[in-house]
Formats: structure tokens, sequence, C-alpha cells
């Protein structure tokens, strides 16, 4: 039977997405979802956060949000962190509860910062605050970078020619006395992590590749190589800088993290999430193909709803239930086929969202 049984509420994964999120297409998306999200914490938590930037000398995110175009704000760490998770905690706060029981929630890099809100265990303004203070972690540059490259191929099937390619740059940079390794493992696609050397021997390296509309490598312009041991010093920093200023609880819903650990309610150490929030996330490899998995194979969704802002996570969430061969999805095309007749992938960005939005 779909649903919560006996309420007629479907079971919801919800999804929060990282950096990148954020594109040209998204201005406009905080104003949008803001008035449906007319909670008074969430407007008094909004107003402190720009109040508090704009005496630092920053714009505020309803500033960033309104501009007529992107500029070079938008693509700066300490910018664009806070406006991605405000975005991503409005969108949470306009899912009807009558329609949808919330059953697990995860999120892609950044996203735990705001998946840690939407499952309760942090406040708003807690979870503001670390994000805040985590993406102004690369005030005057980023620590070495971050590229992609695709390891499944149009039909969204794991291609194993691809993914040796990326074994054997790895290697070959390794071998050359560059520190090297995965960020993120996203669905079809692997986040390389590495220092500036390291990034420039990946890029030459791997093979050009052509992937939908785009050409890969693809390198992440002012991404450090998040997830990886050269942020130690960012982990430090974190530590020192949020001890006792973050109000860790047991969430309210269970979590899944970026190794695919699973946060319940009734069991969570707060200290121990407080740790791998600040400690091992950030220097670890960032495991979003196991949050999915998980998100599957535990509570067995009937949507996986992609917050804003964009609509960044489809793919990867999808090539996900295909390599799961999650309800006979076996390919892209019989995933597009299932979206067509019953959506089980919700994105806020897209026009499917009145599947689960509460009126405003």
């Amino acid at each position: 039977m779909s649903g919560e049984a006996g309420s007629g509420r479907r079971r919801v994964v919800v999804v929060c997405p990282g950096r990148g999120s954020y594109g040209a297409a998204d201005l406009g998306s905080l104003a949008r979802a803001a008035p449906a999200a007319s909670r008074e914490a969430f407007r008094a938590v909004l107003a402190a956060t720009d109040k508090r930037r704009e005496a630092a000398g920053d714009p505020a995110l309803s500033a960033l949000d309104g501009a007529a175009r992107m500029t070079v704000a938008h693509s700066a760490g300490e910018h664009v962190s806070p406006l991605i998770f405000a975005c991503t905690a409005a969108d949470f706060l306009r899912v009807d509860r009558k329609r949808c029981h919330v059953v697990a929630v995860t999120g892609n890099s950044l996203g735990w910062y705001s998946a840690l809100y939407c499952a309760g265990a942090l406040s708003l303004a807690g979870a503001m605050r670390l994000v805040e203070t985590m993406g102004g972690m690369g005030r005057g540059g980023p620590i070495g970078g971050q590229i992609v490259y695709p390891v499944t191929g149009d039909r969204w099937l794991a291609d194993d020619r691809l993914a040796e390619r990326v074994e054997a740059a790895l290697r070959a940079a390794r071998a050359a006395g560059h520190r090297v390794g995965d960020s993120i493992r996203y669905g079809g696609f692997r986040v390389l992590w590495g220092d500036d050397a390291g990034i420039r021997e990946l890029r030459a390296r791997l093979p050009r590749a052509e992937f939908g509309e785009r050409t890969y490598p693809l390198h992440l312009h002012g991404h450090a190589a998040f997830h990886s041991p050269l942020l130690a010093d960012y982990a430090r920093r974190a530590v020192g800088a949020l001890a006792g200023a973050v109000d860790w609880r047991a969430p309210d819903a269970p979590l899944i993290d970026g190794r695919g650990r699973q946060w319940s309610p009734l069991a969570a150490d707060t200290a121990a999430l407080a740790d791998y929030t600040l400690r091992t996330q950030v220097t670890t490899t960032f495991d979003f193909t196991a949050c999915v998995r998980v998100a599957l194979r535990e509570y067995a969704p009937d949507l996986l709803v992609c917050l804003g802002p964009g609509d960044v996570l489809g793919a990867p969430v999808a090539q996900v239930i295909i390599q799961e061969r999650w309800q006979g999805i076996d390919d892209r095309a019989a995933f597009l086929r299932r979206q067509q007749a019953d959506p089980l992938v919700v994105s806020f960005a897209r026009p499917e969202q009145r599947l689960l939005v509460a009126e405003a």
C-alpha cells in the first residue's frame, strides 16, 4: 500500500541540494518561496541574517536573490552558501504535511547542513550560523579544487570504461606526487578533489567526454577541495568557531549522512552528530550515492522530494534509482516513462511540485 498506513499521506524522502544549485535561472527563488513559507520564525531569522551581513559589509541574502543578474558575489561561498540554505529551508516549509509524511531527510555536501535543519537536528538560526561559518572558510581563496567526470553513459547505466578513466587519472596524479581523491560520489558522476597541481593533472589526464549538454572534465570554479584531507584546517577552525554556539539535538526525522549512516530520532548521539558534521564529513568523501541508496532500501518512499534552489539533483537521484533497479526502473528511458506516468522524483523547480506544496 502506498503512503503512510491509514493516513493517505505519501511517504517522502527529502533531499537537499549543495553548492552549484543556484544559477541565473534561480534569481528570485527565495522571494518566490518565502511568502508560501510565511512563518514568523523564518522571516525573523532571514531579517536578522541580512542585518548581520550588511553590518559586516556583506550583501544581504534578499539583495543577492533580488539582483537583476548574476554577479561575482553569487559565486563566493560566503554569499551563495547561506543563500542556497535559505532557499532550501523556505522550500521545506512549503511541503504540505497533510499530503506528505517525511520518513527521512538527506542532502548532498552543503545540503547536509540543510538536512540537519529540515530533520530538526538544528534550529533555523543554528543551521544558518553553521552554514555561514562553513561557507566563510574560503574567504581569501579556496584551498585546492574540484572537477566532475561522468561514469555513466547516455542511458544512465554504469560504464566501466569511464570509471577506469577516472581511476587511471587518479593513479597517475598520485604517482606524480599530487594529492587527489574522491570528493563526492554523485550518482552517475564522480566529483574529484585535488591540490592545485593535482587538479591541473587530472584535467590533463581525463579524456574529453560529452554528457548531455556539457563537456567533461568540468572544473567547478570557486570550489575548494571539499570533503578531503586538504580541509583539515577548515574542520579545526569550525570546531572552535561553533563551540557552544549551535543547538545540536536529536532529529525529529531520520537523517542519512554522507556515509549512508542513519541518525535516528530515538538514538542519535548529538555529540557524535556534531563531530561528524564539523570534522568527518569536511575531510572525507561524501557519498551521495549511498545516501539515496539507503533512502530507497530502508524507507521505501513514494516520492523523493528534491528541494530548491535549482534542479540539479534529479539526474543523480535517478541514476541511483537505476543502479538499484528500483521498482523495475533499469535505464533512463524507463525512468522518464515512470516520471511521466507517476512521478517518483519531484523537484521544487518543476511543475510537479504541485503534488506536495501547501497552498500559500
